[in-house]
């Protein structure tokens, strides 16, 4: 999936998010407008992968309810990640380099400050 397609396809999940949360009187409509607002404003076209990546984790900040869009995001590029840093480790071990492969999978491991 391209990056426009990924935006489009978070914006959908949110939208749906509101659309349900309205028809079930779980939101109010100020509180369904600011959302849109700040969907807009965050994820306007064109972005790359890595700037979603990046403002994802932000659109649920102040709207709580849109984590269930937003955390098969942070999945897709946690998964990612994991997928480079795997396949990088192992062509250092084909050549041999194998301290520096476990220093990169440690380093992978540790939780980002």
């Amino acid at each position: 999936m391209n990056a426009e397609e990924y935006r489009k396809k978070i914006e959908l999940d949110i939208l749906k998010i509101i659309e349900e949360k309205l028809t079930n009187g779980q939101m109010d409509i100020d509180r369904a407008k600011a959302i849109a607002r700040m969907v807009l404003d965050k994820l306007h076209p064109p972005l790359t992968l890595e700037q979603i990546y990046k403002i994802a984790p932000t659109l649920d900040d102040e709207f709580q309810e849109l984590t269930a869009a937003i955390a098969p995001v942070l999945k897709d590029h946690e998964e990612e990640i994991t997928k480079i840093v795997t396949e990088h480790a192992q062509m250092l071990i084909k050549s041999g380099k194998i301290n520096e492969a476990t220093k990169i999978l440690k380093e992978a491991n540790e939780p980002s400050h």
